[in-house]
């Protein structure tokens, strides 16, 4: 898990994906999912960094955390915050958001603004701000940013930034181009081929030796206790409600026909036209262009030579309303009262002179009521449903406030209780090891380890619009070590294999001295008392090892880190043991560098050398804009977001 986000984080540069990510986490991951538990936060604005002096709080580095922490579980399910911190993740975006910060100041002192026509359009391009056309929808746009608690200065800095960035390190990173001649050296890397052998000593092949005794059996349990302890754990208890928990009637014919009316332009008869249209500056070329094509010149050859592709010239499917949008209202009148096959007058609007032919018109009849019936009820049933379920989860949470039990809101909505043994973030339950959680457990677990003993019980979604569950914590368990006496047996079959790997260790490192002293790995190993596998061969190019799809054991793949007649260590997978791996030689052929590898090569380093410039960008700016870390209240929120309890 923690392997998962230092790969979130750390790409050679990718700071900027990575500042745009940040820049965007209390607003697009947000966006989808607006259930998202929050208020672990109440204000109280402790500064965490600053950058050119202007302070970084702590409310919003949370914030931010957590919607990263919230985004990572679409991947890692069983993402925990705890997880999140140790990886250093929470280090990474708060070092981020700094850096996009100093940036968005180094823009506004250089007069590098956004307009709010840029913005605007972004807004328009969020899905969660589009209505069922798929058009922009300015209640769905202020419902979502309420229930995320945002405002729309917050929505709009949050675009404006992300737009910065882009302006600022785009070309930065726009592939330079790196020329053949430097490319070659390294291209010549790639024919180079490299053979020797490889030796697995494995820990399983070494004799167990004599049974541990009492103190060295206590010794390693204390040496490894963080190996024998148990993370936080919660038991719960939870109550599941859907959709078949409510009745709901059947809608009306009233209602029906109200709908069926309502949404006319879904139903009733249309008419889409579509056009070949072309927009010109200059009046006068707009009516050459009109008399040409009128006396039967052809409209696309016309075009073309005033520089439009024939492509850009037509506008299909439009009804008049879209049509008036990019032309119009004049403009739409005409093009939608003439036949098709007419070649209108050049009309202006503020793009210029429009010269348009209707090239097709495409008309369809109103649907019948009795038609589309199903379809409406069905619409009707589901809306009412989702308004039922939501006053339903209403009724609940307000019970919760006004001082109901668990078990009186329960019994009142006539709900099942469902309980867990004391389970870690994960769902596993170390006291009952054949315990199998189901899928519901993992967004309850979630609340659960933001709650404690004795707290109020909370709701969570489970499906949305589909599931929902009431849950309270019962039981707490803190970090603590299982006591030796209930795990001896396994901890002497770990103490066994400890040793075991040691051994290994030891015969390996005997192994590599020796062949570095100039022995052969056959004359090494024959001094080994033990059985050991034979050694195996290995031979592979650069250029095989370097795909990124290539499949390449590790031994092959670090004797492309070794010096000719050496041998070093790798551990075995799982780490049963070790290999011994022997480079006895490289061969390199400079005839076999081909054309292809050398464009190939210069291709990669265009990427990294635009990644070096964005860093060199960043670094200079961060020299202007200093950046300072409060250390201490770092750790501070840290650990109250790993424990998701406020001071």
């Amino acid at each position: 898990m923690i392997t998962f986000f230092r790969r979130l984080f750390n790409t050679k540069l990718g700071v900027v994906i990575a500042m745009l990510f940040v820049a965007l986490i209390a607003l697009a991951f947000g966006l989808a999912d607006i259930s998202a538990p929050g208020g672990m936060f109440s204000g109280g604005g402790t500064t965490v960094a600053s950058v050119n002096g202007t302070d970084v709080d702590e409310d919003r580095v949370a914030l931010m955390a957590q919607r990263a922490l919230d985004n990572a579980r679409t991947e890692q399910p069983n993402a925990n915050m705890g997880d999140f911190i140790d990886s250093g993740a929470l280090n990474d975006v708060i070092d981020q958001y700094v850096r996009s910060e100093a940036l968005r100041m180094f823009a506004n002192d250089h007069g590098i603004l956004v307009s709010d026509d840029l913005v605007n359009a972004a807004i328009r391009d969020i899905p969660a701000f589009q209505g069922l056309t798929g058009e922009f929808d300015e209640p769905s746009f202020r419902q979502v940013i309420a229930a995320q608690g945002l405002s729309e200065a917050e929505v709009r800095e949050d675009l404006a930034r992300q737009a910065l960035l882009r302006v600022l390190m785009g070309p930065l990173g726009a592939s330079p181009h790196v020329t053949l001649t430097v490319a070659r050296p390294y291209a010549s890397l790639l024919p180079e081929e490299r053979s020797g052998q490889v030796a697995a000593i494995p820990s399983s092949a070494i004799p167990e030796g004599n049974p541990p005794t009492a103190a060295e059996i206590n010794a390693f349990y204390q040496d490894n206790i963080d190996r024998y302890t148990l993370p936080d754990r919660r038991a719960v208890r939870y109550a599941v409600f859907t959709r078949t928990s409510i009745d709901i009637p059947a809608p009306s014919e009233e209602d029906i026909r109200a709908y069926y009316e309502d949404n006319d332009e879904r139903y009733a008869g249309s008419e889409t036209r579509s056009f070949q249209q072309i927009i010109l500056a200059d009046e006068a070329d707009a009516r050459a262009f009109y008399q040409a094509v009128n006396g039967g010149a052809d409209f696309a050859a016309q075009a073309a030579q005033r520089g439009f592709a024939a492509g850009s010239l037509n506008v299909s499917g439009q009804t008049q309303d879209a049509f008036q949008r990019t032309t119009s209202q004049d403009i739409a009148a005409a093009a939608f009262r003439a036949n098709e096959g007419a070649l209108l007058q050049p009309m202006r609007s503020g793009l210029g002179w429009h010269v348009i032919r209707v090239s097709d018109i495409v008309t369809r009849g109103a649907t019948p009521l009795g038609n589309v019936r199903p379809e409406i009820v069905a619409t009707l049933r589901e809306e009412a449903t989702v308004a039922a379920l939501g006053a339903y989860y209403e009724e609940i949470e307000s019970a919760i406030e006004d001082g109901a039990s668990f078990e009186e809101v329960i019994e009142a909505k006539d709900l099942t209780i469902q309980s867990t043994p004391l389970l870690t973030s994960a769902g596993l339950a170390p006291d009952q090891p054949g315990y199998r959680p189901t899928a519901d457990l993992q967004p309850i677990l979630q609340l659960a380890f933001t709650l404690g003993e004795g707290d109020d019980p909370e709701l969570v979604q489970l499906e949305e619009n589909q599931r929902y569950a009431l849950v309270q914590v019962t039981r707490v368990a803190s970090r603590a070590p299982r006591a030796l006496a209930s795990i001896q047996p396994a901890v002497t079959r770990d103490f066994l294999l400890d040793r075991q790997a040691r051994r290994a260790r030891e015969i390996a490192d005997g192994i590599v001295a020796r062949v570095n002293a100039g022995q052969s790995l056959a004359e090494a190993m024959q001094e080994v008392e033990i059985d050991l596998p034979r050694p195996l061969p290995a031979r592979a190019t650069r250029q095989a090892v370097s795909r990124p799809d290539a499949n390449i054991p590790e031994p092959v793949r670090l004797m492309f880190r070794m010096a000719e007649n050496t041998a070093k260590l790798i551990r075995l997978p799982l780490d049963q043991g070790w290999y011994v791996v022997v480079l006895e030689a490289i061969e390199s052929d400079e005839d076999r560098v081909t054309p292809e590898m050398v464009r190939r090569t210069a291709e990669q380093f265009e990427g990294v050398t635009g990644e070096e410039y964005s860093e060199q960008f960043i670094n200079a700016v961060l020299v202007d804009y200093p950046v300072t870390r409060n250390e201490e209240a770092i750790a501070a929120l840290a650990e109250r977001l790993r424990t998701g309890r406020a001071n």
